[in-house]
């Protein structure tokens, strides 16, 4: 991701499920401010929720003292959200993998969260590290947008 980002806003969620829709409604409100609405707006909402269930579930292992930290900024026309985790136990480097968004997963344990995100968002990067995943997920701003 590109480094001349400006921060707009940082959430700490804990890893326990239900506080997904906390992020989802908090990068809502930022779309919105940014002009980014209906299906978009809505796709966004979804990504981020999947990859906050991913970091709750598998990053953080559930553990409500880890948080789950979702950062929203914004770079030229994109607003970039990251969902970080701590990687609690094994590295995920599958998750790195493009995923094909002809051929969606199939079967337990499928990453049909990670095709989720890449078919809802216009970019996806997801950065695997012993210390952590991080997951970037990038919208284009309308042109009209608000900064």
């Amino acid at each position: 991701m590109p480094t001349n980002k400006r921060r707009l806003v940082e959430l700490r969620i804990p890893s326990v499920f239900g506080y997904e829709k906390v992020a989802m409604a908090t990068v809502g409100v930022v779309a919105a401010r940014l002009g980014i609405s209906g299906d978009k707006a809505n796709d966004l909402r979804t990504a981020v929720a999947e990859a906050c269930i991913n970091a709750i579930e598998y990053g953080n292992r559930g553990d409500a003292k880890i948080p789950v930290i979702v950062t929203m900024s914004i770079d030229d026309r994109r607003l970039i959200v990251g969902v970080r985790d701590r990687a609690r136990g094994a590295t995920r480097p599958q998750m790195g993998k493009m995923v094909d968004l002809q051929n969606p997963p199939s079967g337990p344990h499928a990453n049909m969260g990670l095709f989720l995100i890449h078919h809802l968002v216009d970019e996806v990067d997801i950065i695997c590290r012993p210390s952590g995943t991080q997951v970037y997920m990038v919208i284009r701003l309308p042109d009209m947008a608000i900064h």
